[in-house]
């Protein structure tokens, strides 16, 4: 890791499990990191250590004790909410209504069934599209009611 620049450290707030595509990443301090080249690397860890690291004018995140580093970019187009009432996965055009009043789309075909009540929803702008995480899924949507 000689090679890279320290920008910062922190930890991921709640569970990190690897890499895999446009995954996102919190951060306990508050900001929104996503993968930012398709690379998968499985390792679960609850809150662990990262480092933010710069090279070659790319951004990195490693995780404390591993070799693996993962290519990210910050991203600030992020909307935290919940789904009101059950959410049971996606199943293809979807609409998906918020405690916030907000009502999204499923915009492309994907099923995965999934069961939860109330669950906490992350929505975020990869910069091609929007993506809706529920549960440690995502799918891509598009807002249907502001």
């Amino acid at each position: 890791m000689s090679s890279y620049e320290l920008i910062k450290s922190t930890r991921i707030d709640g569970d990190f499990e690897g890499s895999d595509d446009e995954v996102l990443f919190k951060l306990q301090d508050g900001t929104y990191w996503i993968q930012d080249q398709y690379m998968y690397w499985y390792h679960y860890a609850h809150c662990p250590k990262v480092n933010i690291l710069r090279a070659n004018g790319r951004l990195f995140l490693n995780v404390d004790g591993q070799n693996q580093v993962i290519p990210i970019r910050q991203i600030f187009d992020v909307i935290e909410s919940q789904i009101d009432g059950d959410f049971n996965g996606w199943e293809g055009a979807t609409a998906y209504q918020l405690t916030n009043g907000q009502i999204w789309k499923q915009s492309s075909y994907s099923y995965e069934y999934t069961y939860s009540y109330m669950p906490e929803v992350l929505i975020y702008n990869t910069g091609t599209a929007y993506k809706m995480q529920v549960e440690g899924t995502n799918a891509d949507v598009v807002l249907i009611k502001r």
